[in-house]
């Protein structure tokens, strides 16, 4: 398979929070993401090439609380949430498959089983999420010159809705903005909660116009949304960040969080640099 290819899966594997594995036409492995080798805890090397109907998998251990010898199933039961749609037949390739496994927030109270959790109990991508994507996009970057930004929404009277509603109340809030941030995006952008009140965007081939008015727009958006429960508009500060050459994920994230701190300082909540 082509490196773009897997490369190109990596990213939509990190930016969904999703397991992936490529069939191809006898349904042998083609690939195998890094988040199906963290559930399963086989390397893609140890993968790629075998049947998949053939494919067997650890499903626990004999004896209590883990004890004894590993036992193993048959991949598509230990995956049984894995769905597959057939990808779109191009030269030499037909009939290949895609298999999906939604890492959802069901795992999350299973992390010594399974530890790669890319969603909080809203569904939404989180900090882990973050920086798997960052890691792709910025190889992107370097490889192919292709510009992105990173920006950070952050909810200035996040404190005052916590002690009125609760923290559960919050969270449904949480998930309510997403879901509008979610909506003015591209496909090809991601969105994600950094904290209880920041959230996230990644903002693929966007250059630094680009991304200031896509700032201005989240702030217009998110400034508008009003909790009916304490008849209250949310108080926001925007702050986004535009990739440089040879930067590291956390160098990004550093920067990002720095501008939208400067943003809360700004009369208009908005900071934006390259």
């Amino acid at each position: 398979m082509a490196l773009v290819e897997t490369d190109l899966l990596g990213v939509i594997a990190a930016g969904t929070g999703c397991g992936l594995v490529l069939l191809d036409k006898d349904d042998r492995v083609l690939y195998w993401s890094p988040q199906m080798a963290e559930i399963s805890g086989i390397s893609a090397a140890q993968i790629v090439g075998q049947s998949w109907s053939n494919l067997v998998l650890p499903s626990g251990f004999t004896g209590a609380e883990g004890a004894g010898n590993p036992v193993f199933a048959p991949a598509a039961t230990v995956l049984s949430g894995i769905v597959f749609y057939p990808v779109t037949a191009g030269q030499g390739v037909a009939g290949r498959r895609l298999g999906v496994l939604r890492m959802t927030s069901q795992l999350e109270g299973k992390s010594d089983e399974f530890p790669f959790v890319n969603e909080n109990a809203q569904g939404i991508p989180n900090q882990h999420a973050l920086f798997e994507l960052l890691q792709h996009q910025l190889a992107y970057h370097k490889r192919y010159r292709t510009p992105f930004s990173l920006l950070f929404l952050r909810m200035k009277n996040f404190h005052t809705f916590v002690e009125v509603l609760g923290v559960d109340n919050w969270e449904i809030t949480s998930r309510a903005v997403y879901d509008q941030l979610s909506a003015i995006v591209r496909m090809a952008d991601s969105v994600g909660l950094y904290d209880r009140a920041t959230f996230w965007m990644v903002l693929a081939n966007s250059d630094l116009e680009g991304t200031r008015v896509v700032a201005e727009k989240v702030k217009r958006l998110a400034s508008s949304m009003k909790v009916e429960a304490i008849d209250v508009f949310l108080a926001v500060a925007v702050g986004a960040v535009l990739a440089r050459d040879d930067e590291r994920s956390d160098d990004l994230v550093r920067r990002g969080l720095a501008e939208v701190e400067e943003a809360l300082k700004a009369v208009v909540g908005i900071s934006v640099a390259g």
